[in-house]
């Protein structure tokens, strides 16, 4: 079990050299010779150690595909267990959407205030109501959710 860790961890590390090695492999089985005006099978008198060379492509693909699907499923995961961004946008109201807006935009209070037209308190309470619709506690997770979308 020991010694198949420590195969499984060079593997992980070392992907692009199984990757590079599975493709030298290849052409090595298949590598040609040319003399004048003729061309032949480098392993034309020794057919076997092209059967190993393609043996041994076949292994590293194999491990090399391996590889890729378990980093596929390893993002996969990561991603599943991002936590879930909130699509309450549409249930603000129009006027919360403008102040929704003018958060995203990182604009101040009291510049949302003057380009809308509202009390600081009215706009408190605008605030107070996008968060709860939004499930946040703060300007700055509403504005790292607006940038995950």
């Amino acid at each position: 079990m020991r010694i198949k860790n420590t195969i499984l961890d060079f593997a992980f590390k070392n992907q692009k050299l199984i990757e590079g090695l599975a493709i030298f492999m290849v052409f090595l089985g298949v590598s040609f010779t040319f003399e004048q005006s003729n061309t032949t099978w480098a392993w034309n008198n020794y057919p076997y150690i092209a059967l190993i060379f393609a043996i041994l492509s076949v292994i590293l693909i194999i491990i090399w595909v391996r590889i890729e699907r378990h980093n596929t499923q390893k993002a996969i995961n990561s991603i599943q267990n991002m936590p879930k961004i909130s699509n309450n946008h549409n249930l603000l109201t129009n006027r919360q959407h403008q102040v929704y807006d003018l958060i995203i935009l990182k604009k101040s209070n009291k510049e949302i205030c003057n380009e809308l037209f509202i009390e600081i308190s009215t706009l408190k309470t605008h605030i107070n109501k996008i968060y709860k619709i939004m499930d946040v506690k703060s300007r700055k997770e509403l504005i790292n959710r607006k940038e995950y979308k």
